[in-house]
């Protein structure tokens, strides 16, 4: 018993000096290091425990310890996920990126991490037409970091990261889910490409020039409205991109006088399909709108949901 002891005790001894080694050269993570400091009270209930079960049990050192770890694992799990559910407003980002009359194709990439996410297509008479614009709100460890490209073909790319202190192993202060509104112009023919991890997206691109569109939702449900808009740099039957939730719904908004095919993918799901009498569902999984041979714009695009039921609604 007293070897056991002096084992365990040996190695807490020496996992403790190597966290501060490593803390002082700077190579702990601040996430990680910000946990352990937090944990470090449970040294002491590792020791009420040893002493209250080594003469009462076999093992009991070895009990308390393993009781200890669960405990702090426990508490820790508890207190990640209850603030990861939380929206947070303690930091809050304007963005505006103006965009120049000459450009000829603006590619706006947005990547983003437990965030819910609206991407609004503005009006021509709008004041802010000529550039993208919005707002972050979220916690005080996030931030949206932008980069803006002119190329010399007279396109421009537009990229709008979610970056968070820590990386993969966030403070928990900098738990939390956020919010980011962003303007399109409609000015300039638009290629958006949208990835998410973790929140909803809700795109209304009724305004917009858009020519090609993919967006990826690991978690959340997907809505899109699709803009009365023939793509001018595409041919007519053209696959324009995939929306693909993994573990959400897909709704997709297309008005009347748009051709429209669809290729599903539902995995196994088993989920069938929501449409309007005005398409068709075809064999290979298909949806298309029964005027594809006499609209003037046309539109094709795949939609992915393993998970959750695919919608698609036609508007007036």
């Amino acid at each position: 018993m007293r070897r056991q002891t002096e084992f365990i005790w040996g190695a807490i001894g020496i996992a403790l000096v190597s966290w501060w080694l490593a803390r002082t050269l700077g190579v702990v993570p601040l996430g990680i290091d910000d946990f352990i400091l937090r944990a470090l009270p449970s040294v002491l209930i590792l020791a009420g425990l040893t002493l209250l079960l080594r003469n009462r049990l076999p093992v009991g050192n070895l009990i308390a310890l393993i009781l200890t770890i669960a405990l702090v694992g426990g508490v820790g799990y508890i207190a990640y996920s209850s603030r990861a559910t939380q929206e947070r407003i303690d930091y809050q980002q304007a963005l505006d990126q103006a965009i120049g009359n000459d450009i000829t194709l603006l590619r706006v990439r947005v990547n983003t991490l437990t965030t819910e996410v609206e991407l609004l297509g503005l009006p021509s008479s709008s004041t802010n037409s000529s550039a993208v614009t919005g707002q972050f709100i979220g916690s005080s460890g996030n931030t949206i970091v932008t980069d803006f490209t002119v190329l010399g073909d007279g396109s421009a790319t537009l990229i709008l990261r979610e970056e968070r202190a820590g990386g993969d192993f966030p403070l928990l202060e900098s738990v939390g889910r956020g919010q980011l509104t962003l303007e399109l112009p409609s000015i300039v023919p638009l290629d958006v490409e949208f990835v998410a991890q973790d929140g909803d997206a809700l795109l209304n691109l009724g305004n917009v020039q858009l020519e090609r569109l993919n967006v990826t939702a690991q978690l959340g449900d997907i809505v899109v409205t699709m803009p009365n808009y023939d793509p001018a740099y595409s041919q007519a039957d053209a696959l324009l991109g995939a929306i693909t939730s993994e573990a959400g719904n897909v709704t997709v908004l297309v008005p009347a006088e748009v051709g429209a095919t669809f290729e599903l993918n539902r995995g196994n799901s088993g989920i069938q399909p929501d449409f309007p009498a005005t398409y068709n569902y075809l064999v290979g999984d298909i949806l298309e709108s029964r005027n594809i041979t006499s609209a003037t714009k046309f539109i094709r695009y795949t939609l992915t949901a393993p998970r959750g039921r695919i919608q698609v609604s036609s508007q007036p």
